[in-house]
């Protein structure tokens, strides 16, 4: 069950506008291993929702939304850094992304739309510095709670353990992290934390 819960939130940090967890160090495996799976995983973002346990999942994305919009907002999303990541070779990438494929395949189609608007939308209202507003950002992690939600544990650990084996140096959580205040990372990072235990008591 840990290990379960260790995915959700890669996963979770992997499809959301900002993958915290990129930046944000954690105790233990966990930490060393969500930043390659959070930068692996981003497609995901386009993959939609489903609309079980709409009310729980909502209020906790805006709980997460308010609570890390500070670090999203510090975050330079306009470096080369994410043109970088993952450095693996182009099969093996291939090969994680057809996890995620396979898992999209399985989530509520009817609620598909949902998601892609909701990440179509902060595209079309971000500002100059990329960097989406206070409402979108809510929205798609509301969307993104409701798409992992909606999918078996299985199919979450298929796409963990696809990506938790990718390694980006020992150099990249430390270089992100002098990027950004500590504080806000910690903050985000916690309420990350809280939103995944939601959505994670709330998947099939």
């Amino acid at each position: 069950m840990a290990k379960t819960a260790r995915a959700v939130s890669v996963l979770l940090a992997g499809v959301c506008l900002c993958c915290l967890p990129a930046f944000v160090p954690g105790p233990g495996r966990f930490a060393r291993s969500v930043a390659p799976a959070a930068v692996g995983a981003g497609a995901l973002g386009m993959l939609g929702a489903a609309p079980a346990y709409a009310d729980k999942i909502d209020d906790a994305a805006k709980v997460l939304s308010e609570k890390s919009y500070p670090f999203l907002k510090e975050i330079d999303w306009t470096s080369d850094v994410y043109a970088k990541l993952p450095t693996q070779p182009p099969l093996k990438v291939m090969t994680a992304i057809d996890t995620m494929l396979k898992m999209g395949a399985e989530m509520d189609p009817a609620a598909l739309k949902t998601g892609v608007l909701a990440h179509s939308q902060a595209i079309a209202n971000m500002d100059s510095k990329g960097v989406a507003t206070l409402a979108d950002y809510t929205a798609i992690n509301s969307a993104i709670g409701h798409m992992i939600s909606s999918v078996p544990a299985s199919k979450t650990m298929d796409v963990y353990n696809a990506f938790v084996k990718f390694n980006l140096g020992s150099d990249v959580g430390p270089y992100m992290m002098s990027k950004v205040n500590a504080a806000d990372a910690q903050a985000a990072y916690k309420a990350l934390m809280d939103f995944k235990d939601v959505v994670k008591a709330s998947q099939r």
